[in-house]
């Protein structure tokens, strides 16, 4: 790896790990990755209820690969009711879309263009053409942000908002974090969530290391305000979850620097 620059990519283990260490090692990159996050699901008996009833829905919108998988443990191995292949469906990304139609039976979803919960909210707003008199059910985790939630209620939506999982630091983040720092030519801390941030950021004020080292690229707009509300200097943005976004701006450093805007919480939780 002499003379690669290393990313230590803070992004919890899933089928795209493997896509991004390849496309990053292919531009010159060395990638390490420290998951950051530990997930616990919960009230599953009672979304299993709720995707027992699909004609009682307008649909379901799911916001992170965790929703998915909270899903798939609330209906115990047995499939998804067909029912729900009929009805207005949405997914934040390409990632928590495919896993969509790969763990639900080829349940698609749309707005997995969006990005982020913003974009869906407004694409769901727009394009929506089905009846608001049924909720769209909304499984998420206890870090989950109201955008997409009031955005859509303001709408004349209903949304029925199931908190199925939590979000909490990784326990192994600490010796993840002593291995990774020992590695050579560090450049860059690439973020993929805000509550990445903030374990990250507790981790080195706790142990007096200084953020400023590196240069900080966030995943997201709802990433970027996360550190600049630390006091910490954002060096590139990447507009989506997705490796290509992330390429782009390590190899095109003015791509992604955006001045910040205030903008909003709500991106995949890696």
């Amino acid at each position: 790896m002499s003379g690669r620059r290393t990313v230590i990519i803070f992004k919890s283990e899933s089928e795209s790990s493997d896509r991004y260490a390849e496309e990053l090692q292919s531009n010159g990159f060395n990638p390490i990755f420290v998951p950051t996050l530990s997930f616990g699901f919960k009230n599953l008996e009672q979304l299993r209820a709720k995707l027992q009833n699909p004609d009682s829905f307008a649909g379901i919108i799911v916001t992170s690969p965790r929703c998915i998988e909270a899903v798939c443990e609330a209906l115990q191995f047995s499939e998804l009711h067909a029912g729900w292949k009929l009805l207005h469906n949405y997914a934040v990304g390409e990632v928590t879309h495919n896993l969509a139609l790969s763990s639900l039976q080829q349940l698609f979803t749309h707005g997995k263009q969006t990005g982020n919960a913003r974009n869906l909210a407004d694409f769901i707003v727009d394009t929506f053409d089905g009846s608001r008199d049924l909720p769209l059910l909304l499984p998420c985790g206890n870090l989950r942000t109201d955008l997409l939630l009031s955005k859509l209620v303001e709408n004349g939506f209903q949304v029925d908002a199931c908190e199925v999982y939590e979000t909490v630091c990784h326990p192994a983040l600490a010796d993840n974090m002593e291995r990774a720092l020992k590695a050579d030519n560090i450049e860059y801390f690439a973020f993929f969530s805000p509550s990445g941030v903030n374990c990250v950021y507790e981790y080195c004020k706790a142990y007096n290391i200084n953020m400023d080292n590196w240069k900080l690229v966030a995943i997201g707009p709802s990433t970027r305000l996360a550190l600049e509300e630390r006091g910490l200097p954002v060096f590139q943005t990447a507009e989506r979850p997705s490796v290509e976004y992330l390429i782009k701006v390590l190899l095109n450093p003015s791509v992604g620097r955006a001045k910040p805007t205030g903008e909003i919480k709500a991106v995949e939780e890696q």
